[in-house]
């Protein structure tokens, strides 16, 4: 944690949707795509900007840091580090499937808890989501405005 300030480290992260980053993501040639998480950089998320409804839409989950990487960025970090976001959240989809295992080395949602994360919707209800959960799904759920039905998960 030499990078940022010394604190406590967390086991939870934010939801920042499908696209890996909480500010729009610059492509050579293509138009920016934007965040569609439920937190977003400088201009933050108000409650009716989740038009999927809060009840299907993820806000906070259970934050995996691989085996080993315990206390290091950009896994794992104080909650007080505002200048590593990447430590404190975390997205969910197609790119970033659930962790399944403690020895995955992605930067992804998961647990220890076999088989199963956690989750608190934009809601206030928490979810446990099952490990295998097909990624596109997770991604809907993921995502505050696609206007795609969520199927059962």
């Amino acid at each position: 944690m030499a990078d940022g300030p010394l604190g406590s480290v967390g086991d939870y992260a934010a939801s920042i949707g499908t696209t890996g980053s909480d500010a729009p993501v610059i492509l050579r040639g293509s138009p920016p795509i934007p965040p569609n998480g439920v937190f977003q950089a400088i201009t933050g998320i108000r409650f009716m900007e989740i038009s999927d409804g809060l009840s299907n839409t993820l806000l906070i989950g259970e934050k995996h840091v691989p085996r080993g990487k315990e206390g290091i960025n950009p896994w794992d970090c104080s909650f007080f580090d505002g200048h590593n976001p990447a430590c404190s959240t975390r997205a969910a989809g197609p790119a970033f499937p659930l962790a399944v295992s403690a020895n995955d080395q992605g930067w992804k949602f998961g647990s220890h808890h076999p088989g199963l994360c956690q989750f608190v919707f934009c809601d206030g209800s928490v979810h446990t989501l099952v490990t295998s959960i097909d990624p596109v799904v997770l991604g809907l759920l993921a995502q505050r405005n696609d206007g795609q039905v969520v199927p059962s998960y």
